[in-house]
């Protein structure tokens, strides 16, 4: 290995070490005071990262949030992806639902009452990514039709998030899934595209 490469290795890890504290500090300060009350001053204060470091990596609070989260939950359902069915369409959404009952404090601030209209917006398109990079390969229709199909489970997705985060008694978390794959499994495993 080249000193140019071990370098390179250095500071991807500095790198991702930096966004995870700033994940980080955006999520803890959530919990305390909620989405809206944030600045970019604050989750620089507590992550301890200057404020050319931030815009380094993004462009504001919601950047961070959106790209932040999906690497989260990208890397969640990847650490599990061996342990899930290949065959079933929904698979990494069971993560989804895993992680909402395991952090429901987390899935409250994005999701309950008290979250606003750009952090619901915010979490709609992180899950629809993820659903996405799951389907867009296996199903068998126009980009047009994909992304209707796509807003529909999206949405259909936070609404489960949230019955297992914030209701009373909350919904477990297969039992969503069940529920969830009851209703539009038929539909889409007869959408999966045959093998050529």
């Amino acid at each position: 290995m080249s000193v140019g490469q071990s370098a390179g290795r250095g500071t991807d890890r500095r790198v991702r070490r930096t966004r995870n504290m700033l994940h980080q500090a955006l999520i803890e300060l959530m919990l305390e005071r909620g989405y809206d009350r944030i600045t970019v001053r604050d989750i620089l204060i507590r992550a301890d990262v200057g404020r050319s470091t931030f815009y380094t990596h993004y462009r504001d609070k919601d950047d961070l949030l959106m790209l932040s989260s999906t690497d989260y939950l990208r890397t969640a359902v990847s650490a599990t992806a061996a342990d899930t069915d290949t065959s079933e369409p929904l698979a990494p959404v069971r993560t989804l639902f895993r992680l909402a009952a395991d952090n429901p404090e987390v899935y409250r601030a994005l999701l309950g009452r008290k979250s606003g209209a750009v952090l619901l917006r915010t979490t709609k398109e992180i899950v629809a990514e993820i659903i996405a990079e799951r389907l867009r390969d296996q199903l068998d229709m126009s980009e047009a039709e994909f992304s209707a199909i796509m807003t529909f489970l999206s949405w259909g997705v936070i609404g489960l998030l949230g019955a297992i985060a914030e209701a009373d008694p909350p919904l477990a978390a297969d039992e969503a899934y069940q529920r969830l794959t009851r209703l539009v499994g038929p539909g889409l495993t007869n959408r999966v595209r045959s093998g050529d």
